[in-house]
């Protein structure tokens, strides 16, 4: 029996094997039900994302009503969403620990996750009920913000089995449409649950949450079957010299979200009322998400083309002259298209950087890496909560600017951080 000589791309080992003629065809099937199989995943944690997120909206729509029914004073409001914040911050590196360590034991997570979500859809449900008691409240908020945080950055390191180490922008992308939609949901929720029991819709959320959760096992049954690491694999440079460049990468990352949060949280609403009628104003505000939604869809064949920190870069100063563009449109046309677009260069920041994420802590420390990730997040909008809270949002122009100068300030990080990786091939140290 004659057989040919076939070469497979890709694989990282530049195995040549011999196949039957025509055995080609199956490999493309096989090539296509894998590729099924990432995109469900995907699409399944970006359910989990979307009611995950929905709940924080629900939260805070009624928070003011909460904290009012055990008498607190409002002006509490802001350090309390603070404080929520850095619960975040603490809870995400440490699950993403967490979760390394027990991948290292090859055991599974999905089940520690769903109930981890299942305390946190409990204590979500128990708030409405507390409200009166307001020292049980805040501890049973804790709770809720605490183990929430299992549907933060864990589900990336479920996606970074299916992606490998290259491929993780594209499902982030898709998961993080969850995000997209619930956060341009968020004004029309807060206009449909006016006058409403708080009740219901902490009921609803929980239970969206928790059923959500399910998916996390699904995800995990679905992942390719354990691989030995190979234990000779070895960064290219000094570990100390990658474990800098990753803090560099962080700063950047806290730079870039507290202007996002700035600009979303503080800006946008300001910027069209100056050139809108305040009745378009619910209508209006989602033109960010939407350029956002748009440029998680994007993200995918920019990164094959360039790669996740160039595109990291490109994106950082298209979007420092969009948030500009917002500060100086003098038409609302010019300020749509420029919220538009400064969506889009965000949603291109956050995928490409939880694929630099994902590459730094690849193989066996993803939740790490992930985890610090989100948990700079949630530090850059506990900073924009405390700026609020304290009143240091006072000078109208120089918030307008802080944005844009802090990507500003961002691009130029990281254009100094490119030129050095030119240098020298860095792969960051696992």
């Amino acid at each position: 029996m004659e057989y040919n000589a076939v070469h497979i791309e890709g694989t990282g080992t530049g195995l040549d094997i011999c196949i039957r003629p025509g055995f080609r065809a199956t490999i493309r099937s096989m090539d296509t039900s894998d590729t099924f199989r990432k995109t469900r995943a995907a699409w399944l944690l970006a359910a989990v994302e979307l009611f995950f997120s929905l709940s924080w909206v629900v939260y805070v729509i009624f928070l003011p009503e909460l904290l009012a029914r055990g008498g607190v004073d409002k002006r509490y409001l802001p350090w309390l969403l603070a404080a929520d914040q850095l619960l975040f911050a603490l809870a995400d590196w440490t699950m993403g620990v967490a979760v390394d360590r027990v991948r290292a034991a090859l055991r599974g997570i999905g089940p520690m996750l769903v109930l981890l979500a299942a305390v946190s859809a409990v204590a979500m449900l128990l708030l409405p009920w507390l409200a009166v008691m307001p020292m049980l409240f805040l501890a049973v908020t804790s709770v809720w913000v605490a183990t929430s945080s299992a549907l933060r950055a864990p589900p990336y390191v479920l996606l970074s089995r299916y992606a490998g180490r290259f491929a993780m922008p594209r499902l982030a992308g898709i998961q993080l449409l969850g995000l997209a939609v619930a956060s341009a949901l968020a004004p029309y929720l807060a206009i449909i649950l006016k006058g409403v029991d708080p009740s219901l819709p902490f009921f609803l959320s929980a239970a969206a949450v928790g059923v959500s959760a399910l998916a996390l096992v699904v995800v995990e049954r679905g992942q390719p079957v354990d691989q030995p690491w190979e234990a000779d694999v070895q960064p290219a440079v000094p570990a100390e010299a990658a474990r800098g460049a990753w803090i560099v990468l962080l700063a950047i990352a806290l730079l870039l979200a507290f202007g996002q949060q700035v600009h979303t949280a503080i800006n946008a609403a300001p910027q069209f009322k100056r050139l809108a009628d305040p009745a378009l104003l619910t209508w209006l505000m989602p033109v960010f998400w939407v350029g956002f939604s748009f440029g998680l869809l994007l993200v995918d064949r920019l990164v094959r083309l360039r790669g996740s920190l160039p595109v990291l870069q490109l994106a950082c100063i298209a979007g420092t002259l969009s948030l500009a563009g917002t500060v100086l449109a003098g038409s609302l046309p010019l300020l749509v298209a420029s919220q538009f677009a400064a969506g889009a260069f965000w949603g291109l920041i956050l995928c490409a950087s939880i694929g630099v994420a994902s590459e730094r802590g690849y193989p066996l420390q993803t939740g790490r890496s992930t985890g610090a990730l989100m948990a700079t997040l949630a530090v850059a909008a506990m900073s924009r909560l405390s700026l609020v809270a304290s009143g240091g949002a006072g000078s109208e122009a120089l918030m307008e600017w802080l944005p844009a100068i802090m990507w500003a300030a961002a691009a130029l990080l990281l254009l100094r951080l490119g030129g050095q990786r030119a240098g020298q091939e860095w792969r960051p140290a696992g």
